[in-house]
C-alpha cells in the first residue's frame, strides 16, 4: 500500500502514520494548496475488492460529511488512491481521552467539560439520524486549548428509513464499551446504544477503569449481555449514591431503562454531580492499572516563585538563612533550647535571693 511519507494522494502528502485499526490506518497528511494538515483514514486491503462493500461505504461517507457540529471532527473529502478508498478529515492536534485518562484522574471540571460536548455531539448527530456504534476514549479527542471532538464517525451506522450500511451483518464496536444489543448482534439499534457507551466513558472518568475487564472478548461480551455492572463507588468510594443510580440507570441493559438521549444522561450526571460533597475525580479515585501517581515533591511544587534567599553577611554564619514559609526554619532550632536554659536559670537565681532576703530579715529580728 502505498501512502509512506512523502507520498502524493491526490492534494496531500503523506507525513506519517498516526495509527491502525481493524478496518483502517490513519495518515497525518499536508494539503499543499490550502497549506494545512489533514487526517487521512485508508481502509484496509480486505475490502478493496469488495465493491458492495465500498458503495456502502460512500453512502456513509456522503451522509458523515454532512455532519457539522463543533464536537464532531468535520470530513472533507472521500476518494481513492491506487484503488484504496480513504477518507480526509481534519487533523486534530492534541490527545485522545484514553491517554489523558492513563495520566490519572480527572477533575470534576474536566469531567464535565468532556462529557458535556461528547452529550452534544451525539445529540446532534441522532438527529441527523447517524450512530456511532464505538464511542470509547480513543474515538474523542482533546487539545491543549479545551477543544474536545468526537472522531470515526465514519464507520457509523445510518438510521434513516430503508438505509443499508458497512455494518450489516458485522458486529461493530469495541467490547468494553459496546451495548448489550450490540453484543447481540441486533439490526434495529437506536441512539440508546451510543448512550450506553457514553455511560461507560463517564463510568471510567470517575472510576478509572470500564465495568467489565476480562482477558477474553467473549467473556466482556457475555458481561455486557448478561452481568450487572459493578457500582462505580466499588472502585471509587467518593462517588456519591446520585452519581452511581445514573450511571447504572445509563448501562441498563434494556434500552427502555436507559436514558432516551445523550443529552438526558449528562443532564441528570451534571445535577448528581455538582451535588456531591466531594469532587469526584480529585486524588483517591481509582485510576488506570498502569497508572503510576507523582512524586509528593512533584505535586507539591509552587506554581508562583519563591522570594530568592537573603544573601549571606559577614559574620552570618552558614545554615542560618531561611526561607519563608517553611514549616521551622534553622534559627529556630538553633537558638530556642538555649532561650529555654537561660529563663530557667534566671528563674532559680530568683528563688535564691528571695529565701536569702527572707533569712536575714528573721536574722534582725531575732537579734533584737
Amino acid at each position: 500500500m502505498s501512502f509512506s511519507p512523502g507520498t502524493q494522494v491526490g492534494a496531500y502528502e503523506i507525513v506519517e502514520q498516526l495509527g491502525q485499526g481493524g478496518m483502517a490506518t490513519v495518515y497525518k497528511a499536508y494539503h499543499v494548496a490550502l497549506e494545512r494538515y489533514v487526517a487521512i483514514k485508508v481502509l484496509h486491503p480486505t475490502f478493496k475488492e469488495d465493491e458492495s462493500f465500498l458503495r456502502r461505504f460512500s453512502r456513509e461517507a456522503k451522509v458523515v460529511a454532512r455532519l457539522e457540529h463543533p464536537h464532531i471532527v468535520p470530513v472533507y473529502d472521500f476518494a481513492r488512491h491506487e484503488g484504496y478508498p480513504y477518507l480526509v478529515m481534519r487533523y486534530i492536534e492534541g490527545e485522545t481521552l484514553k491517554d489523558r485518562l492513563a495520566q490519572g484522574a480527572l477533575s470534576r471540571d474536566e469531567i464535565l467539560r468532556i462529557g458535556t460536548a461528547v452529550a452534544e455531539g451525539l445529540d446532534y448527530a441522532h438527529s441527523q439520524g447517524v450512530l456511532h456504534r464505538d464511542i470509547k476514549p480513543s474515538n474523542i479527542l482533546l487539545t491543549k486549548g479545551g477543544g474536545v471532538y468526537i472522531t470515526d464517525f465514519g464507520l457509523a451506522r445510518i438510521t434513516q428509513a430503508g438505509q443499508t450500511t458497512l455494518s450489516q451483518d458485522m458486529m461493530m464496536g469495541t467490547p468494553q464499551y459496546i451495548s448489550p444489543e450490540q453484543a447481540k448482534g441486533v439490526a434495529d439499534l437506536d441512539g440508546r446504544t451510543d448512550v450506553y457507551s457514553f455511560g461507560i466513558v463517564l463510568y471510567e472518568m470517575v472510576t478509572g477503569r470500564v465495568p467489565f475487564q476480562s482477558e477474553t472478548t467473549y467473556s466482556i461480551i457475555h458481561s455486557q449481555i448478561f452481568d450487572p455492572p459493578p457500582p462505580p463507588s466499588t472502585f471509587n468510594e467518593k462517588v456519591s449514591p446520585a452519581v452511581e443510580a445514573v450511571l447504572l440507570k445509563a448501562l441498563a441493559k434494556e434500552p427502555a431503562d436507559r436514558y432516551t438521549t445523550a443529552g438526558e444522561l449528562m443532564m441528570a450526571f451534571r445535577q448528581a454531580l455538582l451535588a456531591a460533597p466531594t469532587d469526584i475525580g480529585r486524588p483517591g479515585v481509582a485510576v488506570l492499572p498502569d497508572y503510576t501517581p507523582l512524586a509528593a515533591t512533584q505535586i507539591a511544587e509552587p506554581e508562583t516563585a519563591v522570594p530568592p534567599l537573603p544573601e549571606l553577611g559577614a559574620g552570618t554564619p552558614p545554615g542560618s538563612e531561611t526561607v519563608p514559609g517553611s514549616a521551622t526554619t534553622p534559627k529556630e532550632t538553633a537558638v530556642a533550647p538555649t532561650t529555654r536554659r537561660q529563663s530557667t536559670r534566671t528563674l532559680l537565681l530568683g528563688i535564691l535571693l528571695g529565701m536569702f532576703l527572707c533569712a536575714g530579715l528573721i536574722f534582725l529580728i531575732i537579734l533584737r
